[in-house]
């Protein structure tokens, strides 16, 4: 779900050799794990930390919910930590007490989840926010390729296409009334009227301006197939 920093405290039994067998693709992300002694040590160098649990507090603690916890985690100026406790017995109260926000995931009854799907819903939380942000996901996995996971590296942040400006929308309305001028839509039509038309529409979609440019290629073909007799040579 690309996060890569996972640190374990106290574990009372670990077997490296084993969850490297049922790590699947994430064997780079076991060598890099940090093991701890306590959560003061694991939350150190973080300014934000939230707190997995199900149980109510005599605290009031802010709660939030995956999807929210996702928008904190990377709004942040600096490293998060998210706390999940032990299968059983979950987080005590000093653990909490180092937290800012608690998180709960909602469930339909039972409240408690087994920690390793707890894990996935906030992981797979925080991935499709940061999806929805810009974030390029990393080449997927390739068939076949078991022991050593996807390719990791730095990655280069998507940049979406910025929004059209309004003379770029007027010079692709130009250009469709270029076109249509061609056909038999233009008789008894204004041309000063459709021209509004077109840039007005143009403005309530918000196209980007990759979204011109696809549409000023299309304007090209269809222009070159009416000069051309709709010839497919070229």
């Amino acid at each position: 779900m690309g996060l890569r920093h996972l640190v374990v405290v106290a574990p009372p039994s670990f077997d490296m050799e084993r969850a490297r067998w049922m790590a699947g693709g994430a064997k780079d992300l076991l060598e890099n794990t940090r093991f701890v002694s306590t959560v003061a040590e694991a939350v150190a160098d973080c300014t934000l930390a939230f707190g997995c649990t199900t149980r109510a507090r005599r605290w009031t603690w802010p709660v939030v919910e995956p999807p929210e916890l996702a928008k904190n985690t990377l709004d942040a100026k600096g490293p998060v930590a998210i706390l999940f406790g032990k299968e059983d017995t979950g987080l005590d109260n000093d653990s909490l007490g180092r937290c800012q926000k608690l998180l709960r995931i909602p469930t339909d009854g039972e409240p408690s989840l087994n920690l390793s799907q707890a894990v996935l819903l906030v992981c797979n939380a925080i991935l499709n926010e940061a999806r929805f942000r810009g974030w390029d996901c990393e080449e997927p996995p390739r068939q076949g390729r078991r022991s050593g996971g996807v390719t990791k590296g730095v990655k280069t942040p998507f940049k979406p296409s910025p929004l059209a400006t309004l003379d770029s929308q007027t010079t692709v309305a130009k250009e469709a009334l270029e076109l249509l001028f061609k056909t038999s839509y233009m008789r008894g039509r204004n041309e000063e009227q459709l021209l509004v038309q077109l840039t007005n529409m143009l403005q309530r979609l918000d196209p980007t301006e990759i979204d011109l440019k696809i549409l000023r290629g299309m304007f090209r073909k269809v222009n070159w197939s009416i000069d051309n007799g709709n010839s497919d040579d070229e």
